[in-house]
């Protein structure tokens, strides 16, 4: 009988735990050059994001399931122009949204890692006024016109944390990550009012700075 017991034992304390942690914090990311046309990048310098994971614990290690989202990037672009002409414009908004596998490991000494690698799955809203063009390429009045379009592009991240307080309900942390994010080409008007994409694809590269809950 006592050596069921500790078999028992054994065999609860080795069982995996449910594990992860939830972070909140500002972000401010950048975006790479554009290829075709002229597009500017009007996102706000301080974005908010969240992002967790939740999975399994085996010693050290969490390996679950990551997810995250930010507040939105927000764009504006033209077809490519000389001096003096009226062309068309278009302003569109990315709401990125990531999902990957993750992994945490505890460093010792309240500092601890993590990282993710899997999707980013990005909805993209464009619009555009109506207006009298004037380029070398056409001449004439256009419609307003709107559209929208969902793509999927590879993400992925680090992130350094370190816990600062600690009680029977978890851990609170401070939580540095980087992260980039491809989230597809940017919307714009051609001066005849064809919609379209950009002919390269975007990056968007980021730095978040937060609170993070670990459970």
């Amino acid at each position: 009988m006592f050596g069921i017991t500790c078999i028992a034992r054994i065999a609860h304390g080795d069982a995996p735990s449910i594990a992860g942690h939830i972070a909140l914090g500002a972000r401010a990311s950048s975006t790479s050059d554009a290829g075709y046309g002229v597009v500017f990048d009007d996102t706000s310098s301080v974005r908010v994001a969240t992002e967790g994971l939740i999975g399994l614990r085996f010693g050290r290690v969490v390996v679950g399931l990551h997810a995250g989202i930010a507040t939105p990037l927000k764009f504006s672009s033209s077809p490519q122009y000389d001096s003096g002409e009226q062309v068309a414009s278009t302003t569109s908004t990315i709401y990125p949204f990531d999902l990957g596998l993750g992994v945490q490991v505890d460093a010792g000494g309240g500092v601890w890692l993590a990282a993710w690698l899997g999707a980013t799955v990005s909805v993209t809203r464009a619009s555009s006024p109506a207006m009298h063009v004037s380029a070398i390429d056409f001449t004439g009045d256009i419609p307003a016109a709107s559209w929208s379009d969902r793509t999927t592009n590879l993400g992925f991240g680090v992130a350094v944390g370190y816990d600062f307080l600690q009680n029977q309900y978890g851990r609170v942390a401070g939580l540095v990550t980087l992260e980039s994010q491809a989230i597809g080409p940017i919307p714009i008007r051609s001066n005849s009012g064809s919609t379209g994409y950009e002919s390269e694809s975007q990056a968007s590269r980021s730095i978040t700075i937060g609170i993070a809950y670990r459970y």
